[in-house]
């Protein structure tokens, strides 16, 4: 058991994998503070919880882009296509 959790944890040894690794957390962090401090500051505020709650929608979204991407992917914007590129575009 501890030569093959040893083998999973030397692919993190790799640079690439590992600035890879470091890119990941760093790209959820920011939504993880914000949302727990914009929670938080809305509380203090006197702000309700069912208004509070809406807020968590954004994240949702967020977390499941992996679903709406390729829709995203190929829709197309003609004057931006134009002027920057498919992907560009949006």
């Amino acid at each position: 058991m501890w030569q093959s959790l040893r083998d999973a944890w030397t692919v993190y040894r790799h640079p690439r994998v590992f600035t890879l690794l470091l890119f990941g957390f760093s790209a959820g962090l920011p939504f993880l503070l914000v949302f727990s401090t914009l929670s938080a500051w809305l509380t203090e505020a006197g702000i309700e919880r069912a208004t509070i709650g809406y807020f968590s929608w954004v994240g949702i979204l967020f977390s499941i882009k992996v679903v709406w991407s390729p829709v995203v992917d190929q829709l197309r914007l003609p004057l931006l296509q134009r002027l920057l590129g498919q992907r560009r575009s949006w």
